[in-house]
């Protein structure tokens, strides 16, 4: 059987965030499946990563006019591999979208995370701790005005409005639209896109990532993991951990970097609480962290398209403690704690419920049952499904 050509366009091929883990992982799984795939990047730091040829082709970043050399690069690209399906993740170029509706017998458009419908980039007020829940278009430009929004009450700002509503225009004329999250499906059609366009297709996890779960909880302490930023919420975290007794608080291991450490570490050494800072940890490491430890906790202020680090957590047999934001619910139902955003006092009676002795065996055997359903293989059919025309109008978000 002849293998399916097709083309990938993504923003980065190299080590980066969970999109770049989501491609390395699946990529590979894709090709053994029966798709002949190449990657066009905008930026390309390692050929090999994904384990697929790249291409680099530099279209504009986010904030950046669409690049008319780039559109017709890929235009050209396209007409000489002739791929079968394209599928485009994290790709914020309008004039690319364009030329990919234009010359793809198929388009999926995975869309990874909240900056198609919101200019900002995490729908978050840049002034005040408070999440937008209005759809992309008027509503940004007076945010822009009175809020301070984008670059606030600059003609800049109606620019980059306008650049992202070209984006959110072109995914909409996707032949589907995939979501890791209900929250993110929902999104997606406050903002027009039709919601039989949408598929709900969550990130699978590697075959290698299910561990044994123990019976008695592990060391009291509970791992923080991402990219230090405010609206990530470790500030958040350190808060709610100083209203715990100093006696039986857990020890916290923050995995990650960003430009939050240096306020965070001080905020730590002033609140008194023990943090073992590991910085960005390899996927080896960070499964040794989360063994070592009873549970992750997802302190997120923005709302999270998903929260890959929490089924991560749940395959070793670890519960998680979050704050219900965005996708958190998709996964964590029945299987850890959360507390309403920003509620501290909350956050804190959630860890340490979850550190009790039979509430973690109950929910470490619900998290370990749950991360099964992300598996490789399902999320694999789920993908060729979408991308054969043939099957294409019997998938639908019920039925994915």
């Amino acid at each position: 059987m002849h293998a399916t050509p097709a083309v990938v366009l993504c923003d980065l091929v190299g080590e980066s965030g969970g999109t770049e883990r989501y491609l390395e992982r699946v990529l590979p799984e894709l090709c053994h499946a029966g798709l002949d795939l190449t990657i066009l990047a905008r930026r390309v730091d390692r050929p090999d990563a994904f384990g697929v040829p790249a291409i680099e082709t530099p279209w504009a970043q986010e904030h950046e006019r669409p690049s008319t050399l780039a559109a017709a690069q890929v235009e050209r690209r396209l007409a000489r591999m002739r791929p079968a399906v394209v599928i485009t993740s994290n790709v914020l170029d309008a004039g690319v979208l364009r030329a990919v509706r234009l010359h793809a017998p198929r388009w999926l458009a995975r869309v990874h995370d909240q900056r198609p419908f919101c200019p900002n980039g995490d729908r978050v007020f840049p002034q005040f701790p408070a999440v937008c829940k209005a759809p992309m278009g008027g509503a940004c430009a007076i945010n822009a005005l009175v809020r301070g929004c984008v670059c606030g009450p600059r003609a800049e700002s109606f620019e980059r409005i306008a650049r992202r509503g070209a984006v959110r225009d072109e995914l909409a004329r996707a032949d589907r639209v995939l979501v890791s999250s209900a929250a993110m499906a929902l999104q997606c059609e406050r903002n027009g896109i039709e919601a039989a366009r949408v598929a709900l297709t969550p990130p699978p996890l590697p075959r290698d990532a299910y561990g044994s779960p123990p019976e008695n909880m592990p060391d009291r302490s509970i791992v923080f993991a991402g990219r230090l930023t405010p609206q990530k919420g470790l500030s958040s975290l350190l808060r709610a951990l100083a209203r715990i007794d100093a006696l039986t608080r857990p020890r916290l291991i923050v995995a990650g970097s960003g430009d939050d450490e240096e306020p965070s570490r001080a905020l730590a050494r002033r609140l008194g609480i023990e943090v073992e800072w590991r910085g960005w940890l390899d996927q080896r490491a960070m499964r040794a962290a989360v063994d070592a430890s009873a549970a992750v906790v997802i302190p997120s202020l923005w709302p999270e398209p998903f929260g890959l680090v929490g089924i991560e957590a749940q395959a070793r047999g670890r519960p998680a403690v979050a704050y219900d934001t965005g996708g958190i619910r998709d996964w964590i139902d029945g299987a850890g704690l959360t507390a309403r955003a920003g509620d501290e006092r909350a956050l804190a009676a959630a860890i340490e419920a979850v550190l009790d002795g039979r509430t973690w065996r109950r929910l470490a055997r619900a998290a370990f049952d749950n991360a099964k359903t992300y598996d490789m293989d399902s999320h694999v059919r789920r993908m060729l499904a979408l991308c054969a025309p043939q099957h294409a109008e019997r998938v639908t978000c019920a039925s994915l």
